[in-house]
């Protein structure tokens, strides 16, 4: 079934078999897009540029986030570009970021959490936190979390959290969060992304109402170097997948639309791909899964539940 939140918002102008009514599309004053130094994260920078959105480009240290935000003002010559930095497998780093922003901007209209990464073998950072997990969801967790009073404040504030289709076919371990015990790169991937599903359905709850839009979404399978092949059957398997795998344009298509469009104020704790309403697995809509891994990951963060 479709997440209730996301039924209840239908009727308020998403059509019966999920697509929402085509509405006025505009400008956001400013967003801030994690890991969009490359790929997906890139192209959504880019095309919010283009659609005359202020942009923070985000990147994991200074010289790659000025190099971007460049490389965009050569494509888009009036382009509003600003740049912050931050290693998103620190929770120091993902706090100082939050205060950047806090500080130098009254306001942050939409935040994308887009960045996301996976690690061939099983290494924590300085929080004890297996990496992968650290970026793909605490740092989405905490981040949000952080940003909130600040993204409320805006008229029609609003969080994306891209998450993936491979959240399907997995479940949390709560004794083993981290895979700690036989971890495996793809396996460690999905079980971040069904946690980023979990997240955005229960902030979604959580939130005071019609104050922000809270969204998940699938941007499909595209062409980048998330995953990188390390013998010669993933080599095999990696080149069949691109001969159907999108551009980073394609895939950004949906995060740029999510920022600009009025419609995605009605798609309140919905899951999107391709600009429509899909439905996630079960695990990902489980309401007492939700709550534990949200106290969980407050107690990770030092955050109140």
């Amino acid at each position: 079934m479709i997440c209730e939140l996301c039924c209840e918002l239908r009727s308020l102008g998403v059509d019966r078999g999920g697509r929402p009514i085509t509405g006025q599309v505009r400008a956001t004053r400013s967003v801030l897009v994690t890991g969009s130094t490359a790929g997906i994260g890139f192209a959504t920078a880019r095309a919010l540029a283009l659609a005359g959105s202020q942009v923070i480009v985000h990147g994991p240290d200074l010289d790659t986030a000025h190099l971007a935000a460049t490389r965009i003002r050569e494509q888009v010559p009036d382009a509003n570009v600003e740049v912050v930095a931050a290693d998103l497998t620190s929770q120091v780093a993902v706090r100082e970021l939050a205060d950047t922003i806090q500080d130098g901007f009254r306001t942050l209209d939409v935040l994308i959490n887009n960045a996301a990464a996976v690690f061939d073998r099983y290494t924590t950072n300085g929080d004890d936190v297996e990496l992968t997990l650290a970026v793909n969801y605490i740092a989405v967790y905490l981040l949000s979390r952080l940003l909130l009073p600040t993204i409320e404040r805006s008229i029609d504030g609003r969080i994306v959290v891209v998450a993936s289709e491979a959240h399907r076919g997995i479940s949390l371990d709560f004794d083993d969060l981290q895979s700690r015990h036989g971890y495996e790169r793809f396996e460690a991937y999905q079980r971040s992304k069904l946690a980023d599903l979990l997240f955005t359905y229960e902030l979604a709850r959580r939130v005071r109402p019609r104050s922000i839009a809270v969204i998940a979404m699938h941007p499909g399978t595209s062409t980048t170097k998330l995953f990188r092949p390390r013998n010669p059957v993933e080599r095999v398997a990696m080149s069949i997948l691109n001969i159907t795998a999108r551009s980073p344009q394609h895939g950004a298509d949906t995060a740029a639309w999510l920022a600009t469009s009025d419609e995605a104020l009605r798609l309140h704790g919905c899951y999107i791909h391709d600009r429509q309403i899909v439905e996630s697995s079960d695990e990902s809509q489980d309401l007492v899964t939700a709550t534990r891994l949200w106290n969980a990951t407050a107690a990770m963060t030092g955050l109140e539940s």
